[in-house]
């Protein structure tokens, strides 16, 4: 029972992701994913080595795991999902103040242009929104964008991206000390807290781990 209740999921995810793709064709997701991650390549400050092209495509992933591990059904929202997390951080290319605010004003000024309508612009500029610190999400949605933003803090790849975001606010000229900076990281992460089921019950684990890795590394 519990290998055909397996494979019942699996069929449902495919299916889910059918019609996501589905929805992704309907509004020409796939040539704005280009034009986007394009600009940012092009755009965004070559100081951002954590708030990069590589971080919006791992929260594109996330949105999209997350959201069928939730079972969300709705194509609809899974696109949407997706969108936010490909504009979560293009204000970045301005500004990182209020870069989430310059995001969904990007959002509005290009998503018509890729057959959107308000409705869901809006609801993208919400998704978009819900990552501003600290996160407050008010649904389901905003609480995988906010898991898949910040997935990294309890995987195992904890080290090498939490080094990247110390380069970039080394080359900012925010930080220059590494122990002042496990100090801000073991802060951040102990108030930090996965919404979903999914983050919970598969980040969380090692997120503690991280948690008494800093607490070892700080020199009082």
């Amino acid at each position: 029972m519990k290998k055909n209740g397996s494979l019942q999921k699996n069929q449902t995810n495919c299916s889910q992701l059918h019609e996501a793709n589905r929805m992704c064709r309907k509004v020409h997701f796939w040539e704005l994913e280009e034009y986007v991650l394009n600009r940012l390549e092009d755009e965004l400050p070559k100081f951002l080595h954590y708030h990069n092209v590589r971080h919006t495509v791992d929260v594109m992933v996330g949105v999209e795991l997350i959201a069928l591990a939730e079972n969300v059904e709705s194509a609809e929202d899974i696109m949407l999902l997706k969108t936010a997390a490909l504009f979560h951080d293009m204000g970045q290319i301005v500004q990182d103040e209020e870069h989430e605010r310059i995001s969904c004003e990007y959002a509005r000024e290009i998503l018509p242009q890729y057959n959107y309508n308000i409705r869901q612009i809006e609801k993208v500029c919400s998704l978009i929104m819900a990552t501003k610190m600290p996160p407050n999400p008010q649904n389901l949605l905003e609480c995988i964008m906010c898991d898949a933003d910040l997935d990294y803090l309890g995987r195992a790849d904890f080290i090498p991206v939490s080094d990247t975001l110390y380069q970039e606010l080394l080359e900012r000229g925010i930080l220059n000390d590494k122990n002042a900076w496990n100090k801000q990281q073991l802060k951040f992460i102990s108030n930090h807290t996965y919404y979903t089921e999914f983050a919970k019950k598969n980040r969380e684990k090692n997120k503690k781990q991280q948690i008494e890795r800093l607490r070892a590394l700080i020199q009082e």
